[in-house]
C-alpha cells in the first residue's frame, strides 16, 4: 500500500505552510469538500452517475465553480477512486498492521474487509460498481481503480507470504491463489447480501475463510 510521510516535520515545510495564500488553502479545502460530496453520490448511483451539474447543485455552487476544481468529469471521478482508496486504507490496511505478522495480520485484514463490507452491503462498493462500469473501456478511470485493487491485493498477498515466513502455512502454499479465494469471497458476500439477500452471507464468509486457511495450516498449528 501507499507510504505516507509527514509534510511538517521540517522548517521549510513550516515556513512553506506559512507563504501559502489563504485562497490557496480555501480552494483545496472545497475541492476536499466536493470530493467527499462525490464519493457520497458514487456509493449509491455509481462513477459514472456522477455529473458537475448534480454536484454544483449539492454543494449550492454553480457548473462553473465545481469544473474550475477539476477540468473535466473524467478528472472527479478519478478523484474520487483516490478518495475511496485514502479511505479504505486508513479503515482496513493500517489498523490490521498493528497485528502480528502471519495468520495473526492476515485475519486482521480479512476481518477489517469484512467490516468495511458489512457497511457497503448498504451502500455500495466503488471498487465492484467501478469494476463493472469500466470493465471494458479503458482511460484513467479504469486505471486508477485497477491500481488501487492491486494495491491492495499485493499487500494481502504479502499476508500470506509471511505468514508461510512464520511457518504458520505450509511451504507449499500459493500465495496468489489464496489471495484470489480470498477475494472471491468478498465478491460472494456482495452477490448474496447485496443482490441475494441472504441473511447467513457473512456468516457462511467467514466460515469459507476459515476453510481456506484449514487447507494450508502447518502441522501443529490449528485453525
Amino acid at each position: 500500500m501507499t507510504v505516507h510521510s509527514d509534510p511538517g516535520d521540517s522548517p521549510e515545510a513550516d515556513s512553506a505552510l506559512k507563504r501559502r495564500p489563504k485562497s490557496s488553502l480555501k480552494g483545496q479545502q472545497t475541492k476536499a469538500a466536493i470530493v467527499h460530496a462525490a464519493l457520497n453520490l458514487a456509493t449509491h448511483i455509481g462513477l459514472e452517475g456522477l455529473s458537475i451539474g448534480a454536484l454544483a447543485e449539492r454543494m449550492q455552487m454553480s457548473k462553473s465553480g465545481v469544473f474550475a476544481h477539476f477540468g473535466s468529469r473524467e478528472e472527479l471521478q478519478v478523484s474520487v477512486v483516490r478518495e475511496y482508496h485514502a479511505r479504505f486504507e486508513e479503515e482496513v490496511f493500517y489498523p490490521a498492521m498493528k497485528a502480528d505478522r502471519g495468520l495473526p495480520r492476515l485475519r486482521a485484514l480479512f476481518g477489517h474487509w469484512m467490516a468495511r463490507t458489512a457497511i457497503e452491503i448498504d451502500q455500495g462498493c466503488i471498487y465492484i460498481s467501478g469494476a463493472i462500469e469500466f470493465e471494458d473501456r479503458d482511460g484513467p478511470v479504469r486505471d486508477a481503480l485497477v491500481t488501487s485493487m492491486t494495491l491492495w491485493l499485493n499487500a494481502l498477498k504479502r499476508a500470506v507470504t509471511q505468514a508461510k515466513a512464520t511457518g504458520e502455512l505450509t511451504p507449499d502454499t500459493d500465495e496468489a491463489q489464496v489471495t484470489f479465494e480470498i477475494h472471491g469471497l468478498i465478491l460472494t458476500l456482495h452477490y448474496q447480501a447485496r443482490f441475494m439477500r441472504s441473511a447467513d452471507a457473512l456468516a457462511r464468509v467467514q466460515t469459507s475463510f476459515e476453510h481456506i486457511l484449514a487447507r494450508y495450516l502447518s502441522s501443529g498449528h490449528t485453525n
